[in-house]
């Protein structure tokens, strides 16, 4: 799936979430940088996306976004955790 994914904005609210699983904002951005994959998220979540990738130590992260409304590629940071194996295996298999 290609998106158009330009920039990434986070607010106070993704911040906490971000920091309550241990995600970093820079850990998430890093993410972004290093060319991470994207796949669609479950049907009636809150971030319609994830971005799926390591950081640049290594580290597998999935961080969940959502396009906004008001410019086109800038994508809101919902939430995001250290990647489970699901998600860690079709990183691998994408």
């Amino acid at each position: 799936m290609r998106l158009r994914v330009e920039e990434l904005h986070f607010d106070d609210k993704s911040r906490e979430k971000l920091a309550s699983h241990g995600v970093s904002i820079r850990a998430a951005r890093q993410v972004f940088y290093e060319r991470p994959k994207y796949r669609k998220n479950k049907k009636n979540r809150a971030a319609t996306h994830k971005m799926i990738g390591p950081d640049r130590g290594g580290a597998m992260w999935t961080i969940c976004i959502k396009e906004t409304d008001y410019q086109p590629g800038l994508w809101r940071v919902i939430n995001g955790w250290p990647a489970e194996d699901e998600d860690k295996n079709w990183h691998r298999r994408n």
